[in-house]
């Protein structure tokens, strides 16, 4: 998702009223001035009469809404604060230019709006197209939309946003061509795969690589959009044929395979699996269709196949089919049913009547007619075909109706299995309550939401919405429960609007003066009135009314300050939050402490909303310099306390430990753009020492053991052309012969060595904390093998800055497998960069067994040295060698792992947009 601008980052004209607001310290107002000069007091009466006229809308973004909003305020103070009548020519002048900046910021709003809409649906298309596309397409669509990004947070005023629009719905009609050129490619693929298939000696290799040649020409075009050409390029292929029409054939059987496959197939394999009388004259048309199309070439009639397998299959031969699943195989006994049966198969066959529908009447009229044989037959089919339905529902349903459901299969299954079919006394006596009981299935995700919203939204209970819904479940009337669903989740579903709303609404209410009757009696009225409209069953009403009140001219000012202010707040706590995991030094974390307290005391205690969200602005920006300085001393701490395990030379670190006493001196003045220069001079310097310290990490894991390749395979030494190799081919960086593959989705490298041994050695630290010491030479496993110490640690280090960039792959190539199947391999990808996370893992590895003598089961028994594959494996053979089992095991921790995370990645606001996984730290 492309980044919305901030106005009050990125546009001057609005940026320079909130400076204006920090400039002349607007949160402190002084008194109106007493009565003195006439002139210089109708100034200034008229000066406060103009600036009354201001208001702030709402259609504007919040910072935009704030700065102005903080512009109006400093106004006001320098007309309270002006001493002569000199100063109002500038004080009206400045006044009337506010008014037109913010009727120009309206216009650039609605422009704004519209482009972020624009830019999100032409992401979203090349979305859903992009694993269509060759990678020429792919680079094509997405250089386009990357331009529309970076023009996108560049914008600043109205003309800009409308050329961000156009340019935006300009590359959606790309897309489309795209889309459909990516259609045409992905037939060809497959198509020409399966006519090289048959093909033989010197004719099969022209063939193949004239294929590849056309591909690299066809990728050429399509990367500059020439679609057509890229079209061309690929058709020219078919002179490599006898029949060049054999192409057309291929593309042809191809395109309504992969139609019926996308709409038809789930449905057909449906009915091929069912009691449907002539399913088995159909069981084999798909495998034929394949043998027709890749073994022996004969595309057109692989296709008729394929057409007379989709007209089989329609829907309402799929409703008979389903219909036919409650029939239990003792009817079939009964020869009423059996004529009934034969009946209704006459009139569905496809190659005759083909009258699924009239066939599923007739058999509905006879069930109607013979109530006693359905009766058994439907017991059957509850205890045979429905148990896993029962079992599905017995893990999200909850009491009452989970204890009614199963007394009530336990009860029908116990009559049923012993024959017992009698209409009142037996087994179908059940059938009606299972029928409702299953039909709660129907909504389990809605009563799951409306838990959900309880659960979220505690003081929503009281409302009692969900009630008639528990009443009915209570009192066991199951039908009365399903219809009672959806009305609960509607008002459920507006309760979250309406607390919220009210919250505002009341938070107001306690901040208004207290002598402003006018105001705080109609919004107390107003509360009152929407929480009678809500309890009455109507909560989305009472928010619609009550917020309709809150947008009233009276209130709206402060409302909006109120709501600017908590949504800033909640982003800028976060980021403060986490900006301390890095920085832990407690000066520099006081500053930052009071910084931030500066501003929310502004609203806590003041009151005063919009000071308090310039205020968060200003300790946005200071987290902004902080941060950087914090993640490169976070990095060069793990990297200092790495190099000393690693054993380098103390009076080489010495300098380093030196400097960074001396930069952290600097974070605690507070200077932290000083200390941020020296932290990151350090992290420079340290690059040798690092180098030289993970090759020898590597160097050590990789003797004897599978580990120790993680920097061949995503260290800096890593070429681009290495990384998108993997991807195509499988082939890793470090392949020791052209055969080696490491399949992989995602191909990733660090910038440096100091980012990939500062992640080594933070991963370590936490496996310390957990208590593993990466250094320890035994384990012990005395007592119960399941309380045994665990044998791998994993981590993800969220390094706070970025450490690499990654290739992932999105369309796979096709290979021939007796037919067209995807690969392990890419044919297009895309780069990202900017990476922050990487995962680390170390794993035990246990010694090998020694060559050795030991007196079990008799002495002088010889043992050769043998490998072992983890601590039981270990264990298990010293036991049969001593007779005893260990207590100690000997072995080490190697690191198996280090790479990159670029799974949840979003390249264009550079964050991960997955949930945080449980092992990250800090």
């Amino acid at each position: 998702m492309a980044n919305t601008p901030d106005p009050l980052a990125n546009n001057p004209a609005i940026r320079q009223w909130a400076e204006r607001f920090y400039a002349v310290k607007a949160w402190a107002m002084p008194d109106m001035p007493d009565p003195g000069d006439e002139e210089l007091d109708a100034r200034r009466k008229a000066a406060l009469a103009e600036l009354a006229k201001i208001t702030i809308p709402a259609a504007l973004s919040s910072g935009a809404r704030r700065s102005l909003a903080g512009g109006r305020k400093a106004l006001k103070k320098e007309i309270l604060s002006a001493g002569g009548v000199e100063a109002f020519d500038q004080i009206d002048s400045d006044i009337q230019d506010l008014s037109s900046q913010i009727a120009a910021q309206l216009a650039t709003a609605a422009a704004r709006n519209k482009a972020q809409a624009a830019v999100a649906a032409v992401e979203q298309k090349f979305k859903a197209v992009r694993d269509s596309l060759d990678q020429g397409a792919f680079t094509y669509l997405e250089g386009l939309i990357k331009a529309a990004h970076k023009a996108m947070t560049a914008a600043v005023t109205a003309s800009d946003f409308e050329a961000v629009e156009a340019s935006a719905k300009d590359i959606t009609v790309q897309a489309e061509a795209a889309h459909a050129y990516g259609q045409f490619f992905d037939n060809w693929t497959r198509g020409t795969l399966a006519l090289i298939a048959a093909m033989n000696g010197g004719a099969k290799d022209t063939a193949e690589n004239d294929r590849s040649a056309r591909m690299k020409t066809a990728a050429g075009h399509s990367e500059t959009g020439a679609f057509g050409a890229a079209k061309a390029a690929l058709e020219g292929w078919k002179a490599n044929l006898g029949d060049e029409g054999d192409l057309a054939k291929a593309l042809s059987f191809d395109a309504l395979l992969v139609d019926y496959m996308a709409n038809a197939h789930d449905r057909c394999e449906f009915i091929l699996a069912s009691a449907v009388p002539d399913a088995r004259d159909y069981r084999n048309h798909l495998k034929n269709a394949k043998k027709k199309a890749y073994k022996e070439q004969k595309f057109t009639e692989a296709e008729a196949l394929v057409q007379e397998l989709i007209a089989y299959s329609s829907q309402e031969r799929g409703a008979l089919a389903r219909y036919m699943r409650s029939f239990d195989g003792s009817l079939r006994a009964d020869q009423g049913f059996r004529d009934a049966l034969a009946a209704a198969e006459t009139k569905q066959k496809f190659k005759g009547t083909n009258d699924p529908a009239g066939a599923m009447a007739d058999l509905k009229a006879w069930e109607k007619s013979n109530r006693a044989l359905m009766r058994k037959s439907l017991s059957k089919q509850i205890v045979k075909a429905l148990e896993k339905k029962y079992q599905a529902l017995s893990k999200v349903l909850t009491d009452p109706e989970l204890s009614d459901l199963k007394a009530t299969w336990d009860a029908h299954k116990l009559l049923a299995d012993a024959d017992n079919f009698d209409k009142d006394a037996g087994a179908p006596q059940y059938h009606a309550k299972l029928d409702q009981l299953f039909k709660l299935e129907k909504v389990v995700d809605e009563r799951r939401e409306m838990a959900l919203i309880l659960q979220r939204y505690p003081a929503a209970a009281a409302y009692e919405f969900q009630k008639p819904v528990a009443d009915a479940l209570t009192a066991k009337k199951y039908p009365e429960a399903v219809a009672a669903v959806p009305d609960a989740l509607a008002k459920l579903r507006a309760m979250p609007a309406y607390l919220d709303t009210r919250t505002a609404a009341q938070d107001l209410l306690a901040v208004l003066p207290g002598d402003a009757d006018e105001l705080t009696g109609p919004l107390d009225a107003a509360i009152k009135a929407a929480e009678v409209t809500a309890r009455g069953g109507d909560p989305a009403k009472a928010a619609g009314d009550l917020q309709a009140v809150l947008d009233g001219t009276d209130y709206m000012d402060l409302v909006l300050a109120m709501a600017d202010y908590r949504a800033k707040l909640a982003k800028v706590q976060k980021e403060h939050s986490r900006t301390k995991k890095y920085l832990k030094l407690a000066p520099a974390e006081d500053a930052l402490d009071a910084s931030l307290k500066t501003a929310t005391d502004r609203a806590d205690s003041d009151k005063e909303y919009g000071d308090a969200f310039l205020l968060l602005d200003a300790h946005q920006k200071l987290l902004a310099e902080v941060k950087p300085m914090a993640t490169a001393r976070f990095q060069v701490n793990g990297i200092l306390k790495a190099l000393e395990r690693a054993g380098t030379d103390a009076a080489k670190l010495t300098p380093f430990k030196e400097r960074v006493a001396a930069a952290e001196d600097e974070a605690k003045k507070p200077d932290f753009t000083t200390a941020k220069t020296a932290f990151d001079g350090i992290r420079t310097d340290l690059q040798a020492l690092c180098t030289e310290a993970a090759e020898d990490c590597e160097a050590r894991d990789g003797v004897g053991s599978n580990a120790g390749h993680s920097l061949d395979r995503h260290g800096p030494g890593v070429s681009d052309d290495d990384l998108i190799e993997r991807l195509k081919t499988g082939k890793p960086p470090n392949a020791k012969s052209d055969d080696e593959r490491s399949y992989t989705g995602a191909s990733s490298k660090f910038h440096s060595a100091q980012d990939w041994l500062a992640g080594r050695e933070l991963a370590a630290q936490a496996a310390k904390a957990k208590g593993i010491d990466i250094d320890e030479a035994e384990m012990d496993v005395s007592g119960d093998p399941l309380d045994w110490p665990e044998e791998n640690a994993d981590f993800t280090v969220e390094h706070g800055r970025a450490i690499d960039k990654a290739y992932i792959g999105h369309k796979k190539h096709v290979r021939m497998d007796d037919e067209p199947v995807p690969d392990k391999t890419y044919e297009s990808f895309e780069e990202v960069e900017g990476l922050t996370r990487a995962y680390v893992n170390f794993i035990w590895e246990p010694e090998d067994l020694p060559d050795e003598t030991t007196g079990h089961p008799n002495p002088g028994t010889h043992y050769p040295q043998e490998e072992t594959q983890d601590n039981a494996d270990y264990a298990e053979k010293y036991k049969a060698r001593h007779g005893t089992a260990p207590t100690k095991i000997p072995g080490r921790w190697v690191m198996m792992q280090q790479y990159p995370v670029a799974d949840g990645w979003d390249n264009e606001t550079k964050t991960y947009t997955n949930a945080n996984p449980g092992n990250m730290i800090p």
